[in-house]
């Protein structure tokens, strides 16, 4: 008897590992964040990717489909090297593998060799998913560390972006997220009742620390590592912060502190959301069904910036209706691996 169809979307990034299941008879997927910091090693991804599979090979026929922003990573020369190794790393008998690449959409794994159309492709799964839902749209995913700006317009993705460096210079690409960025690229210096509060640029704390403090980002999604390796408790949250202003934590600074995470959460969605306005002036003017879509671990900026601008939102857990086991990851905290899942059973029906 043959196998059921098993399809399992990768998202390969160099901190972390996002991994989507969905069976072929059932719309329910099993969405998975794995830590998996690929400057230290490549055995650990090797790890994940023989666990993941060897746990379904018996029952299922196991079928890929990949995609990266890992080759990025200092630990390859260059980004060729980067996208080579991972993919290497999928050579086994007894899956079937495909990949995610630019120009081609899903291919087979065998006899791949353009490797620059592979390099940081997982964003594309979202406009290729979206554009038959809906005549025009802005998706914004915002991550642990970036934030991709989705064009569609008539049904049609317009974005111009087509690797990082042409991401950041059309700003369809930022490298601000919700939980890894550091705070002093969100704001050097914050005045609060006439005081100015310098911010130290250095590593002490992240934004995850400000939107855990002032419950913003669910503690399912807050997947991360703290700055300084301690817990993720008020106190420790509180003592990271209060670091970057070059001060001890103690309970008569503890409003001061709130008061200023405010600040820098209203800095860091004013800098979201004056890059969305861009966009819309030069693209969307006019337009009055545009749709704005969130995903992501930080969907929830994009809900707030959209009830302040008056935006048309709708996350993308409402937008694609799907059943998820909700001891698990949300479908849009990992939306290219989910999306890609959804599209590699698209493409074997």
């Amino acid at each position: 008897m043959s196998k059921e169809n098993l399809y399992i979307g990768w998202d390969i990034g160099a901190a972390h590992t996002k991994i989507t299941i969905l069976l072929n008879n059932k719309d329910t997927v099993k969405c998975s964040i794995i830590s998996c910091e690929l400057w230290k090693s490549l055995s650990r991804l090797k790890d994940i990717i023989e666990g993941v599979n060897d746990m379904y090979k018996k029952k299922f026929q196991i079928i890929n489909l990949i995609s990266m922003s890992a080759e990025m990573c200092d630990v390859f020369s260059s980004r060729k090297e980067g996208v080579k190794s991972v993919l290497s790393l999928f050579e086994r008998k007894g899956f079937i593998n495909h990949i995610y690449s630019k120009d081609i959409g899903i291919s087979k794994f065998n006899g791949f060799k353009q490797y620059a159309s592979l390099a940081s492709t997982n964003w594309m799964a979202i406009p290729d998913y979206l554009k038959g839902m809906e005549k025009n749209v802005i998706a914004i995913d915002i991550g642990s560390t970036t934030t991709d700006i989705v064009l569609i317009k008539n049904h049609k993705c317009i974005n111009k972006r087509h690797d990082d460096f042409s991401g950041l210079h059309t700003n369809e690409l930022l490298y601000t997220g919700a939980l890894r960025t550091p705070i002093y690229s969100v704001i050097s210096s914050i005045i609060l009742n006439k005081r100015i509060y310098n911010v130290i640029p250095e590593n002490f704390s992240t934004m995850s620390d400000i939107y855990r403090l002032l419950s913003i980002i669910r503690n399912k999604s807050d997947y991360t590592s703290t700055a300084d390796g301690r817990s993720k408790s008020k106190k420790d949250t509180l003592q990271r912060i209060s670091r970057i202003f070059g001060f001890d934590f103690t309970k008569v600074n503890n409003d001061i502190i709130i008061k200023l995470s405010r600040k820098i959460m209203a800095a860091h969605l004013d800098q979201i959301s004056y890059t969305i306005k861009g966009h819309i002036k030069n693209h969307f003017s006019g337009t009055r069904d545009l749709r704005v879509v969130g995903m992501g671990v930080g969907a929830i900026l994009i809900d707030i910036l959209s009830k302040k601008n008056n935006w048309k939102y709708l996350s993308l857990n409402q937008y694609i209706n799907v059943k998820y086991d909700k001891r698990h990851y949300e479908p849009s905290d990992l939306a290219p691996s989910f999306l890609l899942s959804l599209l590699l059973k698209k493409y074997y029906e």
